[in-house]
């Protein structure tokens, strides 16, 4: 019986774990089951000890190419009481997160993180993440494929939070880059989503553009688009020389119904 197993009988004894506990322990270890034999030396032990006494163990070393652990013995107790599989295991060490607490791992597994969207994390360019981040992203279903086109919009250095944000309210990459396309260039955090609750159509702000209101912000092309102001209407004041109103001005006459043709007829009158 090699060292290991052997502990693992050590543990089952004093009664400290199950033999189902004992076994996890073992297949974390990468070895078999404990035998009939195994488990039967382990409780004939425990009648005949009593009180338990254990002396502290020492750290597990790396067992090779075969299976690579530096958990205690006590932290594989720990992982096995939280049903921590294994695979499981070994899939967060493939994703590449090598360096996580215990804690870490049984948060990570209890909130059921797959191993590979941790991966794809990193291949969309968020390195560096806290454990409550990952699961954060996880549990808001952030799509890793989401986060590269967002920074391929030219949206980047938003936080977590952000993210889950942006995500939330389904706010797609190409709406971004068609919004600065229509000339809404200075985006922060704020006026993206605020645009996407308004529904701002890029295309409503295109047209207000041709019809002579440039250098609108955020706060103005919503204010105007709640008032149902029509870039024809806008142009047609326009034409009919009223080109420095307000934005104010240009709602009081679009609600109070004036017409251009009306303003225009005015302006000749007067001349």
């Amino acid at each position: 019986m090699n060292e290991e197993r052997t502990m693992a009988v050590e543990m089952l004894a004093p009664g400290k774990i199950t033999i189902e506990q004992a076994n996890q322990l073992i297949e974390v270890l990468g070895e078999p089951p404990l035998s009939t034999a195994e488990q039967w030396t382990g409780q004939r032990q425990h009648e005949e000890r009593g009180t338990p006494h254990l002396e502290p163990l020492e750290p597990i070393e790396p067992l090779g190419h075969r299976r690579r652990t530096n958990f205690t013995f006590d932290q594989m107790i720990e992982l096995s009481e939280h049903e921590v599989d294994p695979s499981y295991l070994r899939s967060l060490r493939d994703a590449g997160l090598t360096d996580l607490t215990v804690d870490e791992i049984i948060e990570l597994s209890e909130h059921e993180v797959d191993p590979s969207y941790f991966a794809k994390l990193r291949e969309a360019g968020l390195h560096d993440l806290s454990v409550d981040q990952i699961i954060e992203l996880s549990e808001h279903e952030v799509d890793p494929s989401y986060l590269i086109k967002l920074r391929e919009a030219g949206i980047s250095d938003l936080t977590v939070d952000q993210l889950v944000e942006l995500s939330e309210h389904d706010i797609k990459p190409g709406y971004l880059i068609k919004v600065r396309q229509a000339g809404l260039t200075d985006l922060d955090f704020d006026a993206i989503v605020e645009l996407s609750e308004h529904d701002i159509k890029p295309s409503y702000i295109s047209r207000l553009r041709e019809a002579g209101l440039y250098d609108l912000s955020v706060e103005e092309v919503i204010e105007l688009n709640e008032h149902d102001i029509k870039p024809s209407y806008v142009k047609a004041l326009h034409d009919a020389g009223m080109e420095d109103l307000t934005i104010d001005q240009l709602i009081e006459l679009s609600e109070r119904e004036v017409d251009p043709s009306y303003l225009k007829a005015l302006q000749g009158g007067a001349n």
